[in-house]
């Protein structure tokens, strides 16, 4: 009976022990300049670590995305407020996948993206004349997105943008600043859902709008 007992023990610390362990004969070449920037001290560590770096790989490369929402056309007017339906399309790339200088951040739960985007609102006519809002933007990003369960995470985002917009009654395009901060959620790698709000101002501070947007984004 003792001797069933200590092959059992046995059986199941080499099961542990085997899933665990890495074959560094069959190991990806690709891993190793990771391995030897975050210097992992167990087989365990460096499971975890090749884990992350497969998730932030499905997280990184060009991606699109579409977005709908409302612009406060003024938000430091004490005037009547104008609620326009808005709406926005972006294109980029982003990476989770970390770059020498990052050694303090794990892979995976720290990205960045730079993307042009295309911000608009559907035109109000009153007596004054036409409301509206169009902006043409390059924008950066960094997104912190902490993994909660799999192929799912979460986390906030911040950034800024720059570019040419048309806003008011005023038909002469002119300089535009964008201040991003938002919520998303990562669904398997390649589906991202976010919440954000993006604070647009001119070059004399002398407007300022606020987007509320819901939005979708795909990584190819």
């Amino acid at each position: 009976m003792s001797q069933r007992v200590v092959f059992l023990v046995l059986l199941f610390a080499g099961v542990v022990f085997s899933q665990d362990s890495i074959n560094y004969n069959k190991l990806d070449p690709s891993y190793y300049k990771y391995i030897k920037l975050y210097q992992p001290s167990t087989d365990a560590d460096v499971a975890a670590l090749i884990a992350n770096l497969n998730e932030a790989q499905e997280k990184t490369g060009l991606f699109l995305g579409l977005s709908v929402g409302a612009l406060d056309n003024d938000i430091t007017s004490n005037l009547q407020k104008d609620y326009l339906f808005a709406y926005g399309a972006k294109f980029g790339y982003q990476s989770f996948m970390p770059s020498v200088f990052e050694k303090l951040f794990m892979p995976n739960y720290v990205g960045r993206r730079i993307y042009i985007q295309y911000l608009a609102s559907q035109t109000q006519e009153d007596a004054m004349g036409k409301l509206n809002f169009s902006m043409v933007a390059i924008s950066g990003d960094l997104l912190i997105d902490l993994p909660v369960w799999r192929g799912f995470g979460a986390g906030v985002i911040l950034g800024i943008g720059l570019g040419s917009m048309v806003h008011g009654y005023d038909a002469n395009s002119e300089f535009g600043a964008i201040l991003n901060t938002g919520f998303g959620v990562t669904l398997f790698g390649h589906n991202r859902l976010e919440l954000e709000l993006k604070l647009i101002t001119d070059r004399e501070v002398k407007w300022t709008g606020a987007l509320f947007m819901a939005g979708y984004q795909y990584v190819f």
